[in-house]
């Protein structure tokens, strides 16, 4: 399955979007920061794979795409703590046989506030996948926070997120990530990767914020865990690398 967030709702880039996911090929993919239904149904259409949409809180919307079929979808969007929208998606992988897919897209800005209300959001949606915890579920999206032991690089920040880690003490804070983890889940990328494994922006990443987590259902059929940086349209398709993490159900 992929993560994506694919920029304002992919305006001008929709021909990289569809060719970035073709050649990656995913079953299932959470997208960030679509804004209409009429833009997912292209994607649809353009990729031969179902859609789900829903309300949300911003303007920028989680969504979701899939070859699988999906037996239900619910959307979440509380005004508090939720930010955006939280999406959740029964999915069939096999005959008689269903995952779980949360996907979410926290507030932004790396400060201190920001990241007490991404605590806030981690916290609810935890809640949410520990009722999954006798079923495989998978939670995806961008977290716009930095996992615990993991930093950024603050040289490539703009001038107003410089300001801001200054007055932190050009320190990351993990409340977010570190409350995911605490429930149980696995962090998919870095469970089999050393690397840095920056996702944004692909054209000099410095920060790694996107992420797929396994809850301990589905976690030992995890077998690969990558960055996407080809097809070559990718660099132009989306401010984000969408994260691809690859599962294997069979005995």
């Amino acid at each position: 399955m992929m993560t994506y967030n694919i920029l304002d709702n992919g305006e001008s880039r929709e021909a990289y979007i569809v060719d970035v996911i073709q050649t990656a090929a995913p079953d299932v993919v959470v997208l960030q920061e679509v804004f209409t239904e009429e833009f997912l149904q292209f994607l649809s259409r353009s990729l031969g794979m179902e859609y789900c949409f829903g309300a949300g809180n911003k303007q920028r919307k989680v969504g979701l795409l899939s070859k699988l079929p999906v037996l239900s979808f619910e959307n979440h969007h509380p005004l508090f703590p939720i930010w955006r929208n939280v999406i959740d998606a029964k999915i069939e992988y096999a005959s008689n046989k269903t995952i779980r897919i949360i996907g979410v897209h926290p507030i932004a800005n790396p400060g201190l506030p920001w990241e007490v209300w991404r605590y806030w959001e981690a916290r609810y949606v935890a809640k949410l996948v520990t009722k999954y915890q006798k079923e495989f579920c998978i939670l995806a999206g961008d977290f716009n926070a930095i996992a615990p032991g993991e930093n950024l690089e603050t040289g490539k920040l703009t001038d107003w997120h410089k300001w801001l880690y200054s007055l932190q003490g050009s320190r990351a804070y993990h409340f977010s990530i570190s409350m995911l983890l605490s429930a149980g889940l696995m962090d998919c990328f870095r469970s089999l990767n050393s690397e840095k494994g920056y996702t944004i922006p692909p054209s000099d990443p410095f920060a790694r914020l996107d992420y797929i987590f396994a809850n301990a259902r589905i976690a030992p059929c995890l077998k690969k865990c990558w960055i996407v940086r080809e097809p070559e349209s990718v660099h132009l398709a989306s401010d984000h690398y969408p994260v691809i993490a690859e599962f294997n159900f069979n005995p």
